[in-house]
């Protein structure tokens, strides 16, 4: 995909430059690596996957496409975390802010996920390319699954 998902982290990191986020080349590879041919970036962004201020060590790397939302860590020697949410997976999502920083919990029918260490203006931008994208892909789920009884 050429660098889409880095270009498309940069630009968010640009416009919220109090987001805390290292080495996201490298975390947006893991995503282009598992990106499909027929994958267009929606949205993304990067943020620590943690719940503390304390622990701002975990930068992941956040990207909507039109069929899944991704999200990619690039580890040392060679490893990386990656996991792959389908919109059917997907249940809801909240967004909290403290002093500093904002975070965004995005729940699936597995686990919980925290995003935090968020620049407080990016919470806007990032609730609506959420929703959208929730209601959107599950509004597209259900149709094909109406179409496939």
């Amino acid at each position: 995909m050429n660098g889409a998902v880095y270009k498309s982290v940069k630009e968010f990191l640009r416009k919220y430059p109090f987001t805390i986020a290292w080495r996201v080349k490298k975390h947006s590879s893991v995503v282009e690596e598992h990106l499909n041919d027929d994958e267009v970036v929606l949205y993304s962004f990067a943020g620590q996957k943690n719940a503390g201020l304390l622990q701002p060590f975990f930068t992941t790397v956040i990207v909507f496409t039109n069929k899944r939302m991704l999200l990619g860590r690039k580890r040392y020697l060679g490893r990386y975390d990656y996991s792959s949410i389908t919109p059917d997976m997907l249940n809801d999502f909240s967004i909290k802010t403290n002093i500093l920083y904002g975070i965004v919990e995005i729940d699936t029918v597995k686990e919980h996920f925290y995003i935090g260490c968020l620049d407080k203006k990016s919470l806007p931008s990032i609730e609506d390319a959420l929703s959208k994208y929730m209601v959107n892909e599950k509004l597209k789920y259900m149709k094909n699954n109406a179409n496939n009884k």
